[in-house]
């Protein structure tokens, strides 16, 4: 959800550095940068680590959302770029959606619904809601059994290295669209494919063709994801 749907991994960012300045912590911006798409009870005992056990971390927490809850108030959801559009080729072909997100669902309810996307997911499988978050493979296990289907039939779009490291570990097809960290060797040994945005996702499925998405910066073709998923068979699943 967040940094692939939404605009929201960089206002997360920006409210952790926020809120540790707040608290007299002055943590840099590549620390949260490298726990992107880790749940947050993940961070606690890597900050522990890294600034001593009594590191205020649940205050930390609490300051960070109320701090990234008032920009949103404010702006509103920042909605990625061909959101809408995927959803929609999606839905008129007849393929079944699921939200897998490292996210508590208190928050993530919200966010689908102000940006009025709620309505594509058949299933939505929360951080809260599992017992080990990504990069354990048990968020794509669960959101593929409540589809019922195979892990192996799921195109998963991802942001983040954590995040492919678990579609990889659940023998899922798993796809890469960065947003704030771009692929390192191991994530691209991993995926089926990395694309610039998800509109380049809408237009490769519809024609098997990179080249007509938005143009070789944007899309990395000797990544290219197998010509079986040129236009998926309707119980095909997200």
């Amino acid at each position: 959800m967040d940094g692939l749907m939404f605009d929201t991994e960089r206002v997360a960012v920006d409210s952790w550095v926020a809120a540790a300045e707040q608290l007299g912590y002055a943590v840099g911006r590549e620390v949260f940068l490298a726990m992107v798409g880790t749940a947050a009870g993940s961070m606690k005992p890597i900050l522990a680590k890294l600034y001593g056990e009594s590191f205020p971390y649940d205050e930390l927490r609490r300051l960070r959302l109320e701090i990234a809850a008032l920009h949103l108030d404010e702006y509103g959801v920042p909605v990625k770029e061909g959101l809408r559009e995927l959803l929609a080729f999606l839905r008129a072909a007849g393929i079944p959606m699921a939200v897998a997100t490292s996210t508590n669902r208190a928050r993530v309810e919200p966010l689908l619904a102000r940006s009025g996307v709620a309505g594509f997911f058949q299933v939505v499988v929360c951080g809260d809601e599992v017992l080990r978050c990504k990069p354990a493979p048990e968020i794509y296990l669960s959101a593929a059994a409540r589809l019922g289907t195979s892990p192996g039939r799921c195109l998963v779009l991802e942001d983040s290295r954590i995040g492919i490291a678990a579609a990889h570990a659940a023998g899922a097809i798993p796809v890469m669209v960065p947003d704030l960290v771009q692929p390192d060797a191991a994530t691209l040994a991993r995926v089926h494919g990395v694309m610039g945005s998800l509109s380049d996702v809408r237009l490769y499925l519809q024609t098997g063709r990179p080249d007509l998405a938005t143009g070789p910066d944007r899309v990395n073709t000797k990544y290219e994801m197998p010509a079986t998923l040129s236009m998926p068979e309707p119980q095909r699943v997200l």
